[in-house]
């Protein structure tokens, strides 16, 4: 047995000759299937919460889900005919999977025999011909159901549905006759037809991704370079969902073309020095988006179907390019914006997420679409338009297939949190409470034997993570890399990784300051008092004769949530180094920072807008002047904003 080894890798994957000559680049990893990872802890806790709440009951709530065209067969058309049942289906199923749910199981199936009850002699399929931005969605959802059950029905499937597609585009037929849609978000197909080349190894479907890759907007330059972000055949790209599924898109393009454009286009899109975070950016590595992109307000917002679609973007790259700041983008959407965004009880989302959330109501927002009458930003089961609470059902679960998957013959743990990971070559159990603990446990309970690779990501944010095996020191660990453990693993073999954090301070608009500790955005939690949404004042939801709203008899109430607790205040900037001091309290769930603060009245800070009566003021310009200072400094506690309904996160600061 050779004796362990470590050294740290940054992938770049190699070029392979398909059957016809042409190259195509493999992917530095590979997924695995659809209910390998088993979530655990409070991962697991959030994703029972979704199935017992709106995933679990979607089609009971929404007439266009539930009495969607596509399981009727109805000719209802609009949205019943269009992408909110797929969507919702495309999460139902990758839950399905990693939850182990026979119910939902079920739930599943119903709608994938629809799928393939639906394709007509010609290879098209679903209620409407050439739905090319629709069935999109409905390949991923194949795929999934494909690579969890081994059913056999789906290769050919989508076989016939893609030699009809390319006879259509032979014949004049375009994406951009469809939608501007189907044009920002082609690189979602291409992610499938690429799967299809793999399964079959058919030299054609590798001619053919690259054919219809180059229907899509130009995401490559405009993530380097911004641009036209209009409406045509750019594909909007201006669009807050559009530029987060984009994502995906270049790291398709690499694989296929191989150029270093589309290979850092990913890493420009969110860089701190690209133009798209420093015109929209936000430190929970989001963009503003409400919903064409919309600065860097503290109370502009980013939409719960951007949020979605960054996971999943993020799982594709992370596969393509094998980045560990992929892994570390990943992690903060998934633990920061996603859950600010939905309801603690699993009841409820809200379309926009907002850094300073100080009152849920459904008065005037002032944005450009959804301002009030929308309630973007309430709690419940109707927030904002259909898309979001169609949407948001994969988030979870692709955030945990995310988290391992396979390379050079081992395994790789790509994203951290509690769960169970098994595979043909090894089962392993994954402890330690992150993200809100520094400390991750890898133990093999099972495994077949031989000598593998075991990949850890060590986190761009830490500078001082330690690894060891079998309380065997390793050699140091790279900040933002992959570090691979080579041996012969056997059952018991323990994989000990600590990543200390410290509280990080950095600076967004008008000089405001947010705090970040290791992969946790913080935040102060504002106390909410609650008001029931009446049936007057929800059209939307489902009343009988009587009025009676049943959504509310079910359980899933619209809250709208005003603040009890004070939230104008500014942090005192009182250390040495110009900055705020913090002190750690507490551990896991309860891990708090405590820090001094003031609050102040100064420029109309802790007042609502008057343009926007539903948002709160800016903070105001940095240093706030000791002269608007009320009263003594007193100590608050922060706590990570995914565990906070109204909040601060963006705070003035005083000397």
């Amino acid at each position: 047995m050779k004796s362990l080894c470590a050294v740290l890798v940054a992938f770049a994957s190699t070029a392979v000759l398909a059957s016809n000559g042409a190259s195509v680049r493999t992917c530095a990893m590979e997924r695995l299937a659809p209910g390998s990872v088993r979530p655990q802890g409070w991962l697991l806790k959030q994703m029972e919460l979704q199935r017992d709440g709106l995933t679990g009951h979607a089609e009971e709530l929404y007439e266009d889900i539930g009495k969607s065209d596509w399981l009727t067969g109805g000719k209802r058309g609009g949205q019943f005919a269009w992408e909110r049942g797929p969507y919702y289906a495309k999460g139902l199923t990758a839950l399905a999977f990693a939850l182990d749910d026979s119910t939902l199981k079920a739930k599943a199936k119903r709608w994938i025999e629809a799928y393939l009850a639906s394709q007509r002699e010609n290879g098209d399929f679903g209620p409407k011909n050439r739905n090319w931005w629709a069935n999109m969605i409905v390949l991923w959802t194949l795929r999934d159901w494909c690579e969890a059950t081994g059913d056999a029905r789906v290769v050919p499937f989508m076989e016939r549905y893609f030699a009809f597609q390319r006879k259509a585009f032979a014949n004049g037929d375009s994406f951009a006759k469809d939608s501007p849609w189907a044009v920002a978000r082609v690189g979602d197909e291409v992610d499938v037809i690429l799967w299809i080349h793999r399964k079959t190894g058919k030299a054609e479907w590798l001619e053919y991704a690259r054919t219809v890759v180059a229907q899509s907007a130009d995401w490559t330059g405009y993530y380097h370079n911004g641009g036209r972000g209009g409406w045509g055949p750019e594909g909007y790209r201006a669009h807050i969902v559009n530029f987060m599924q984009g994502l995906k898109t270049p790291p398709m393009k690499w694989l296929l073309f191989g150029s270093d454009s589309d290979r850092t286009a990913f890493r420009a899109a969110l860089s701190p020095d690209g133009w798209a975070m420093k015109m929209h950016g936000r430190p929970d590595r989001a963009v503003n988006g409400t919903e064409p992109l919309s600065g860097r307000s503290a109370t502009q917002g980013t939409e719960l179907c951007a949020t979605a679609e960054h996971i999943l973007s993020s799982q594709v790259a992370l596969e393509a390019l094998g980045d560990a700041c992929i892994a570390d983008d990943l992690e903060v959407a998934a633990y920061n914006t996603l859950p600010a965004t939905l309801s603690g009880d699993g009841r409820g989302v809200r379309y926009y997420c907002l850094l300073n959330q100080t009152e849920c109501s459904n008065g005037n927002l002032a944005f450009c679409h959804n301002g009030n009458a929308y309630f973007c930003n309430v709690p419940g089961p109707y927030s904002g338009f259909g898309c979001c609470r169609s949407n948001f059902h994969f988030a979870w679960p692709k955030f945990a297939e995310s988290m391992w998957m396979k390379r050079a013959g081992g395994l790789a743990a790509t994203a951290y949190g509690d769960c169970v990971v098994k595979t043909p070559l090894a089962t392993v159990s994954e402890t330690g409470g992150y993200p809100f603990s520094d400390n991750v446990r890898l133990a093999i309970v099972e495994t077949t034997g031989g000598e593998w690779p075991l990949f850890v990501r060590i986190p761009g944010w830490c500078e001082d993570a330690s690894v060891k095996v079998n309380g065997m020191q390793c050699a140091s660990a790279k900040s933002g890399s992959f570090m691979r453990l080579t041996r012969e693993w056997k059952k018991g073999d323990v994989v000990e990784l600590s990543f200390p954090s410290k509280p990080v301070v950095t600076r967004w608009k008008d000089d405001s300051v947010a705090v970040m500790c290791g992969p946790l955005l913080y935040a102060l939690k504002i106390d909410a008092r609650e008001k029931i949404v009446s049936a007057a004042d929800c059209p939307k939801a489902k009343k009988d004769a009587h009025g009676v709203v049943h959504d509310m008899e079910l359980g899933f109430p619209m809250k709208e949530l005003y603040a009890k607790s004070p939230w104008n205040y500014a942090l005192v900037a009182d250390g040495v180094d110009g900055e705020p001091q913090f002190q750690e309290k507490g551990e896991g769930l309860d891990r708090r920072l405590a820090v001094k603060a003031v609050r102040t009245g100064y420029a109309g800070w802790g007042t609502m807008r008057v343009d926007a009566p539903a948002r709160a003021e800016d903070p105001p310009p940095s240093p706030v002047p000791a002269a608007a200072i009320q009263g003594r400094a007193e100590t608050i506690e922060l706590m990570p904003i995914a565990l906070t309904q109204l909040r601060i996160t963006l705070f003035p600061w005083t000397k």
